[in-house]
């Protein structure tokens, strides 16, 4: 998830938009919002679109990894 800035060091993506998290997870993009919904997923509010966080798709792919209720 690391990407290349403009001075060639790796820059670590925090926050990810919707559509790319809906990819990420080969689910649709409403489903990305019911899972915000459900309080499975958090998104950061600062911006004027909802960007999920990396903290948040980690914490819900190590419950989902564990076999936790989703």
């Amino acid at each position: 998830m690391a990407t290349i800035g403009k001075e060639g060091l790796a820059q670590e993506k925090y926050l990810f938009p919707v559509a790319k998290v809906a990819e990420m997870f080969s689910i649709s993009e409403k489903s990305v919002y019911r899972l915000l919904q459900r309080g499975l997923l958090e998104s950061s509010s600062a911006l004027r679109h909802k960007m999920i966080t990396r903290a948040s798709i980690e914490k819900f792919l190590t419950m989902t990894d564990q076999g936790g209720k989703v």
